[in-house]
Order: C-alpha cells, then structure tokens, then sequence
C-alpha cells in the first residue's frame, strides 16, 4: 500500500478575503489555493522546495490533494452563504 504525503488545511489569511487551502507535501509547503476570484475560478500559487532543487512526487497524489481541497473550500463556502 503506497503511503500518502500529502496534506491540506483550510484557513484564512490576511491576505486575502476568502479562505485558502495550503497544500503540503512531507509537511513542507508545496501550493496555496486561492477563491478571491470565485470557487469556479481557483488560483494556485507554486512554492519551490527547500533544501531541494525540485519537488518529486506522483502526478495522481498532487492531483487527488488540489482535488480534495478544491472541494472542500467549495463545501465551505457553500456554508457561509447559506447563513
């Protein structure tokens, strides 16, 4: 069974007005997911590996993790709308 280094929170930042999710690899920063311009229009912001010349991972496991915190950004901001 292949183990998942992958990680996401949700959370809000100064930054920006809506909540973001931070997308870890290995507990290191790998992208942040921003919703400033609408859920349907998500940025994503890259960040380069310390210590390392380039991240390494699989494609399907990156993919699955944008994927799992799209959706949950979505769930939320579902919420508060509905408040």
């Amino acid at each position: 069974m292949t183990e998942i280094n992958f990680e996401f929170t949700i959370g809000s930042d100064v930054d920006f007005e809506n909540l973001i999710a931070d997308i870890g690899f290995e507990n290191n920063l790998v992208a942040l997911l921003t919703q400033e311009d609408g859920i349907e229009n998500l940025r994503i912001r890259i960040y380069p590996p310390k210590n390392k010349e380039f991240w390494d991972f699989r494609f399907d496991e990156f993919e699955e993790a944008i994927h799992r915190a799209k959706q949950r950004l979505s769930e939320l901001r579902q919420a508060s709308e509905d408040l």
